[in-house]
């Protein structure tokens, strides 16, 4: 029923037992190793997310004077620095301003530039205008635009050359454009006048000059102006505020909320943040959560988290005492400030909800107007019982703060020449 084993004999028994050890250890190898392969490569995945939720600190490849490579993670959280060796010719004492702004030369924000520049020169004439010394124009854009020759500017090599027609956030380009402008500044320091740097935006109407902090303090704090829309601790903006600011680095609470203009510090100051706040205005634009979470004040985040990294005190003061803007019409009267900044348009509306005036910047983008600039028109002569566009009543103080503030902005138009189309 069942047939005998046939025998093997020692020597085969040793051949095959020989032959199958080498093929189990064989076999045995190359099942550990892709076993140790899995393990490590698991690892180092997961090593990298802790990393990058933990810390995700971004930092450009390239510096300022080119182009920004894409944003790069690193796990180093940054530390304060010491303030940069302080460059001969620059003047680092005294209580002058120079005043700096930015623009890619599109006509929206050359129409409202000439106005500014018109009001800045008129509070230069005015008692405590010697305090301002000077002006730059810090256009970032391919070439010279219309107004190269009527405000003095100095021309950066934009991170995004579409803007000079159109883009999406050209704000984006503006710390990396300040960042040439000091490197600049280093090599020839007679493009900076003052000790004080002053950067404001095109949209603001010089009433009176600027007053820096008293000379004989050499620690005064310079100046910033708290928005009231930026929030550093807002629930639904904390993961991406933790990607600048980790938590070892301490509260958001730490951050200011405030923004690039209007800010007053010295040179040295600003070259010691101005990195700081190109590089996170690189990590946000490269990181599409921040993106969407910070929105269009994305860039003024950049600056306040770069301020805070770097432990720079401000003196950040709301109106009315605020030396540096008010905002018509969510402040009602100029109070202490230097300039009016009209960002949010202004309506009046009667008592039956008819709206009958309007100033609004976004309604003025023609080509024309940075040639031709007009004159605002004014408002009717007040009456009881009008609203604005929230439904809040209009009062006495603030038609009067809008005609005060139109009437400078009409007199700096009438100073304006008209500009011939660039060839």
């Amino acid at each position: 029923m069942f047939q005998p084993r046939t025998r093997v004999g020692p020597a085969k028994v040793l051949i095959f037992g020989t032959f199958g050890f080498a093929i189990g250890l064989f076999l045995g190898y190359i099942f550990m190793g892709t076993t140790h392969a899995i393990l490590q490569l698991r690892a180092e995945t997961a090593l990298q997310r802790i990393s990058r939720d933990s810390t995700q600190i971004v930092s450009a490849v390239g510096t300022s004077g080119g182009l920004i490579g894409r944003a790069s993670i690193g796990t180093q959280v940054p530390q304060a620095q010491e303030k940069p060796a302080r460059t001969p010719g620059i003047p680092y004492k005294g209580t002058t301003i120079h005043t700096l702004v930015t623009s890619n030369g599109s006509p929206y924000l050359n129409f409202q530039n000439r106005i500014m520049y018109a009001t800045y020169k008129a509070a230069q004439k005015q008692p405590g205008g010697q305090q301002l010394v000077g002006f730059t124009r810090i256009l970032h854009r391919t070439k010279p635009d219309i107004l190269y020759n009527e405000v003095p500017s100095y021309r950066a090599e934009p991170l995004t050359p579409a803007c000079d027609i159109w883009c999406e956030f050209p704000v984006s380009d503006r710390p990396n454009a300040v960042m040439q402008f000091f490197q600049a500044a280093q090599k020839d320091p007679t493009m900076i006048k003052a000790p004080w740097l002053l950067l404001i935006e095109t949209d603001y109407v010089w009433m009176k000059p600027l007053q820096a902090p008293p000379a004989q303090n050499p620690s005064s704090k310079g100046m910033a102006y708290p928005f009231n829309y930026i929030i550093p601790t807002a629930p639904s903006i904390e993961s991406v505020m933790r990607k600048m600011f980790p938590a070892e680095l301490g509260p958001l609470s730490t951050i200011p909320g405030s923004g690039p203009a209007p800010v007053m510090m010295r040179f040295d100051e600003w070259l010691q943040m101005a990195p700081e706040w190109e590089r996170l205005t690189a990590h946000i634009e490269a990181d599409p959560e921040s993106k969407e979470r910070l929105g269009w004040v994305r860039e003024m985040y950049a600056f306040s988290t770069a301020v805070a990294l770097k432990k720079i005190d401000l003196d950040i003061v709301a109106c009315p005492e605020c030396p540096l803007i008010s905002q018509p019409p969510s402040d009602r009267a100029l109070g202490g400030a230097a300039m009016f900044h009209y960002t949010w348009g202004t309506v009046f509306k009667d008592s039956f909800g008819k709206k009958i005036w309007e100033f609004d910047k976004r309604t003025y983008t023609d080509e024309i107007i940075q040639r031709e600039t007009p004159r605002i028109p004014m408002p009717p002569a007040f009456e009881e019982g009008w609203k604005l566009q929230d439904e809040q009543p209009v009062k006495r103080e603030l038609y009067d703060t809008m005609v005060q503030m139109l009437n400078v902005i009409n007199e700096a138009v009438d100073t304006l020449p008209v500009l011939h189309p660039m060839p």
